[in-house]
């Protein structure tokens, strides 16, 4: 392996970042600038130059990126990086967070008083957790929803608190996270009880081990010599400490990511920890990358004058050497309905003059439910789509049916997973008798599983549901023995041993004839091809892990997410802004551009969070390679009720002279249109910092000026109610 044919065909900031290996190193990637590049050439650069594979770390937040960066680093050092998504290999670890959380927890798990065979629920059993949670206290789940506190727990362990921690910070005022500390508990109990941990606690439960178990972070500081964090402006602060934590011995850690393109503070990532790395590391050498691959020079200047009036952020120049392109359009129409026909129509003349797959063009929202009357634009004028929902094909019944036989069989004691599939198919075991089972369950101190193994003992239980259950348990107990011994599993053509076990569950479960019976053999989406497809999804897994495990393989799915499922369609994709990220299109289309939406509505009530919005809308932008439009509707039904709507303030924001608006309604659209439908400069009768008088509000400071559309919008501090925002030509405002 060459040094020198690693360093080949890089800019000088990208040079300076690969070749500075020893101490903190910030990279500030603009979009586009080709961050992944730097990362696997900066672990390659390493390995050629002497350093052991197995002492570099690269961590980031997605399995598909951490895909990418594995091939990349594979192809340049000529050797298969095999992954057997464990602790101890050969070769460097790129992984995600939570699978670097998860490898720790079960390399350790006998240090950390855990059971070796844990399982992760994912989002729904952790719901279903939390109802039982809210019962056990009491709860009434009409004043509070589990998904709020759901939301409420995430968020707490993500700041590393304890259910006693979290309750000591509640007061007699709070009641909503009084309430939120004792489901926590209870919740926390029952995870446990079952042998179970959700995403959160694979991050958690590393950084409390960190504390109370020195010895094991020094083993792994001694390990982990050289540190690399991707998308670093989306770390939480669980993440943080984990990185830093190991870093801490050697300090050649090596940060990459944009301020700009953070937009996951709802889930608990912090922009600060990107913004102060130069206080953290004050010897940090700083790198920005600020030449784009991407996207036109057009499309960066509306990103770039966007994104300048966050005060947030480090400063930068995106700049690209694919010359100006063309300038963005902006569809103003009249409704929602004219909006989608207008946008399906410009993609549609796309394809067919431009010669643009289906495929590489995108529209994006910023909330789900706008997607509706898109996808009905869509369908009647027969273009291809599909919706970016990712994990939803872990969601379907059939899948979570299979992969709750798979959990039981792994682990037993999984209360969630053994109570979905113990009468599914019908087995002659009714809710009535489950419920009998929990009780008894519950007096004698007994796992569910523990129950059912000696149900023939109990009493008040019929002999046929007694039969039934002893013949569950007698076929779990038989899979379980081939899981352990995998000579034991019947073979099954080709199939390795993790496919041919779950192939042998699929069948003699009936599991494979009950969906048989309900499937149109003809459809290729029906609930038995999807479970043929989960099959061939551990065919893979085998293919590349000879020696893997069915628990192994449960760890590999239960970690799966969005972005890891987006896959070359045919077809034009839809997607919120979120799930954009990362994603590059040479089409892009944002359609609602509108106050309330983007920016959302409730940066009325949290003022602060409008520079994350606008990062949002920097981050649509900029997965635009060659085409941008935007598009917004002058009425729009929300909730039933058609109201009126302003332009969204960033329309405002960008430069007027690379927009070009075209006015548009149901029957099409038009040539370009005036001012009356866009314009980012404007006079008004009002001033900033001006005393006004509202006819409702009373007396208050304007704080913003802004014109959207022929409106002017006023954003006023008044002396009662607080900052709102209002729109002049709708309301008798006066001088105070």
């Amino acid at each position: 392996m060459d040094a020198a044919k690693i360093l080949e065909n890089l800019t000088e900031p990208q040079l300076q970042a690969v070749t500075h290996t020893e101490g903190p190193l910030l990279v500030i990637a603009g979009a586009g600038s080709g961050k992944t590049r730097v990362i696997t050439r900066r672990i390659a650069y390493l390995i050629a130059n002497g350093i052991v594979p197995a002492s570099v770390l690269a961590v980031t937040f997605t399995n598909k990126a951490a895909g990418e960066m594995k091939n990349r680093v594979s192809a340049m050092i000529d050797r298969p990086l095999r992954d057997f998504g464990k602790l101890d290999q050969p070769w460097p670890i790129i992984c995600t967070f939570h699978s670097l959380g998860l490898r720790i927890l079960k390399h350790y798990a006998g240090q950390l008083g855990l059971p070796a065979n844990f399982t992760i629920y994912d989002s729904d059993d952790q719901e279903k957790l939390i109802k039982q949670a809210m019962k056990e206290t009491e709860l009434a789940t009409d004043r509070y929803t589990p998904g709020t506190i759901h939301h409420a727990i995430s968020s707490a362990k993500n700041k590393l608190l304890t259910a006693e921690q979290y309750g000591k910070l509640t007061s007699a005022f709070d009641h909503m996270r009084q309430v939120t500390a004792q489901v926590y508990k209870h919740y926390q109990k029952l995870l446990e009880k079952n042998h179970a941990m959700d995403f959160d606690d694979l991050l958690m439960s590393v950084a409390h081990a960190f504390r109370s178990h020195p010895a094991i972070l020094h083993e792994l500081q001694d390990r982990f010599q050289y540190i690399l964090v991707d998308e670093y402006q989306d770390t939480n602060h669980a993440q943080y400490i984990i990185a830093h934590a190991l870093a801490q011995k050697h300090r050649n850690i090596c940060v990459v990511g944009d301020p700009d393109q953070s937009i996951y503070a709802w889930r608990g990532a912090d922009i600060k920890n990107i913004l102060d790395f130069e206080r953290d590391y004050t010897d940090a050498k700083v790198v920005k990358l600020e030449q784009n691959y991407r996207s036109t020079q057009n499309i960066l200047d509306i990103a770039s004058k966007l994104i300048v009036r966050n005060s947030q952020r480090k400063d930068k120049r995106l700049f690209t050497d694919q010359g100006p392109g063309e300038k963005a359009v902006l569809l103003a129409c009249d409704d929602e309905h004219a909006e989608a026909y207008a946008v399906a129509e410009v993609l549609k003349e796309m394809h067919e003059k431009q010669n643009v797959g289906w495929s590489q063009m995108a529209i994006f929202y910023r909330i789900n439910a706008l997607s509706r009357v898109m996808e009905d634009a869509l369908r009647r004028q027969k273009l291809p789509y599909r919706v970016a929902r990712g994990v939803a094909f872990y969601q379907r019944k059939e899948i979570k049916d299979v992969l709750a036989y798979l959990r039981v069989v792994v682990n037993p004691d999984d209360e969630i997973s053994l109570t979905r599939i113990i009468n599914t198919p019908a087995r002659g075991i009714s809710d009535s008798t489950v419920k009998l089972m929990q009780v008894w369950a519950l007096d004698k101190g007994w796992s569910l599983w523990q129950t059912a193994q000696y149900a023939a003992n109990m009493t008040n239980l019929q002999a046929r549901a007694a039969k039934s259950i002893a013949a569950f348990v007698q076929a779990v107990n038989v899979w379980r023995d081939m899981a352990a011994h995998p000579e034991k599993t019947p073979p099954r053509g080709n199939l390795g041993r993790v496919a041919a076990l779950v192939a042998e569950i699929v069948k003699k479960s009936e599991m494979e004839a009950m969906l048989a019976k309900a499937s149109d053999p003809e459809s290729d989406t029906s609930p038995l091809r999807n479970v043929e497809e989960l099959i061939s999804s551990a065919a893979e897994y085998d293919a590349e892990n000879p020696e893997g495990s069915l628990e192994e393989y449960l760890d590999r799915v239960s970690l799966v997410s969005d972005a890891d499922m987006l896959q070359e369609s045919g077809a034009i994709n839809l997607m919120t802004l979120h799930a954009a990220k990362g994603l590059e299109f040479p089409v892009v289309a944002m359609i609602a551009m509108e106050q309330d939406i983007l920016p959302h509505q409730r940066v009325k009530d949290h003022p602060d969070q409008l520079e994350e919005e606008r990062r949002l809308c920097f981050v649509g932008i900029t997965r635009a390679q060659k085409h941008l439009f935007f598009s917004t509707a002058r009425a729009r039904v929300v909730r039933g009720v058609r109201e009126r709507t302003i332009q969204s303030q960033f329309l405002a924001e960008m430069p007027r002279e690379l927009i070009t608006v075209r006015s548009a309604d149901s029957g099409g659209f038009g040539q370009e249109a005036g001012d009356d439908d866009y314009d980012g400069s404007f006079s008004c009768a009002f001033r900033p910092s001006q005393m006004v008088r509202h006819p409702m509000f009373g007396v208050g400071q304007i704080v913003e000026i802004s014109r959207v559309g022929q409106n002017t919008r006023l954003v006023i501090n008044f002396t009662r109610l607080g900052r709102k925002t209002i729109v002049a030509e709708y309301t008798k405002l006066v001088p105070a």
